[in-house]
């Protein structure tokens, strides 16, 4: 499975305290299944729920949530297009630990396609996989799907008082 370190490498990217505190944060793989059609190919998907644990999280949830937004919606855009997929898909927990502090637990239902290639030679199965990314259905002139997701993230949550 390639998308949990993918993400957690963005969030670490995207967001100041990680970076500089990278013990705060830790992923989890969760209900992991194997899909397969029971055709002949070998190709299958794995499907299971990413739990991404962040501790003393100091900052406005926004400046997480946004970055990981940005991430579902190149790698995972299913997760927003698909109605029963959007409401249940993308979820979290909070404890609130002091005036300052929170630990935020966050779930993601991912999906990860593996093709698999082969051929026997001399009595020897040679076995290849690749994992086949994810089309990008939104379209690309927006503003949300033109980010670059490894540049470099500020965010500003703006205080309302």
């Amino acid at each position: 499975m390639k998308k949990p370190q993918l993400l957690r490498d963005h969030i670490t990217r995207a967001c100041p305290d990680l970076e500089t505190n990278p013990d705060k944060l830790t992923v989890f793989i969760e209900r992991g299944n194997i899909v397969h059609t029971g055709t002949p190919a070998l190709s299958f998907e794995y499907r299971y729920t990413v739990n991404i644990v962040v501790t003393d999280w100091p900052d406005s949830t926004d400046v997480l949530i946004v970055p990981i937004v940005a991430w579902l919606k190149r790698h995972q855009p299913d997760l927003f297009d698909n109605p029963d997929r959007r409401e249940k898909g993308f979820r979290f927990e909070s404890e609130i630990i002091d005036h300052v502090t929170a630990d935020i637990s966050i779930e993601i239902d991912l999906t990860e396609t593996v093709a698999v290639q082969g051929s026997t030679v001399d009595g020897i199965n040679r076995l290849t996989t690749r994992h086949i990314g994810e089309p990008l259905l939104a379209d690309a002139s927006q503003v949300e799907t033109a980010l670059d997701l490894t540049a470099e993230w500020r965010i500003q949550p703006l205080i309302e008082g």
